[in-house]
């Protein structure tokens, strides 16, 4: 019977100490929970798909009730990510706003005054899939194929347009494009306003493909050539219209002198003199 009490007390006494011993604990690790950290504000309002730098955001010590879950503290996880939304001026940055590398980041990746514009491709048209983004190529144009007559030659319309993406791959990580990329179906490229509207045009009425350039090649050594569609009897937009040549200037041209008098000399034979050459009506001249 003494055994079963002193066993008791003994372990009413190491569940007393457990759980003060508990206690102590949780109440060590909340003061620390409440302690202000550090945290990312904004010192400006960040619009969407602007890449962020240093100097859109400063370090501020805030309290633990005050911050969001996933606010960032670290400037390293933040510079040069980009803003996937518009971030205002005065807010904490959070992983959720932010993103790297991501398909949105094709915006920021155009030069001011550029458009992107994706061709559908294939393995064939794409040079088997080995093109990257950042790649230079010129895109050759096929035109339709007549119902009579020579077939038209392809032309190429552009030279050394930047690759921009290939399917939703804006960068390659290797130097040997993914499966992903070899099997994409489209292909972005990085042109002017007037480009855009050709390469859509074309892209309605010729079949497109593209031709790989050497980095070590400048980008205009050879000049672009004029698409044109002879016919458009199968309905289709009509070709381009070419700029009309220019006519050479008309020659200035005075009165011609007239001649000189006309008299008869003799009566037989008969001759005439013009100016100052005599002439015989019988003979050829």
């Amino acid at each position: 019977m003494n055994v079963r009490r002193t066993t008791l007390l003994i372990a009413i006494v190491l569940a007393v100490g457990t759980g003060w011993l508990t206690l102590t604990y949780l109440s060590s690790l909340k003061p620390a929970e409440n302690q202000p950290r550090p945290v990312l504000i904004t010192t400006q309002e960040i619009p969407a798909r602007e890449r962020i730098t240093a100097s859109m955001f400063t370090t501020q010590t805030r309290s633990a009730e005050t911050l969001q879950p996933d606010a960032i503290s670290n400037p390293n996880q933040a510079i040069g990510s980009l803003a996937l939304i518009t971030i205002p001026s005065g807010s904490q940055l959070t992983a959720s706003q932010i993103g790297i590398n991501v398909p949105s980041a094709l915006p920021v990746r155009l030069q001011p005054g550029m458009r992107a514009v994706s061709i559908p491709i294939d393995r064939v048209k794409g040079v088997s899939g080995l093109i990257q983004p950042g790649d230079r190529v010129d895109v050759i144009a096929i035109p339709p194929t007549r119902s009579s007559g020579p077939p038209d030659k392809a032309v190429t319309i552009f030279r050394g347009i930047r690759v921009l993406a290939v399917g939703n791959a804006l960068e390659n990580a290797s130097a040997t494009p993914s499966p992903d990329e070899q099997s994409a179906a489209t292909v972005t490229l990085e042109v002017n306003p007037k480009q855009a509207d050709l390469l859509a045009w074309a892209d309605q009425n010729s079949t497109l493909r593209l031709a790989l350039r050497s980095p070590r090649e400048r980008q205009r050594s050879e000049p672009v050539e004029i698409l044109e569609l002879a016919g458009n009897s199968g309905g289709g937009a009509p070709a381009p219209s070419l700029p009309e040549p220019i006519a050479p200037p008309a020659l200035a041209m005075g009165p011609l002198p007239a001649p000189g008098p006309v008299r008869a000399v003799s009566s037989s034979p008969v001759q005439l003199i013009v100016g100052d050459q005599i002439v015989d009506p019988g003979s050829s001249r």
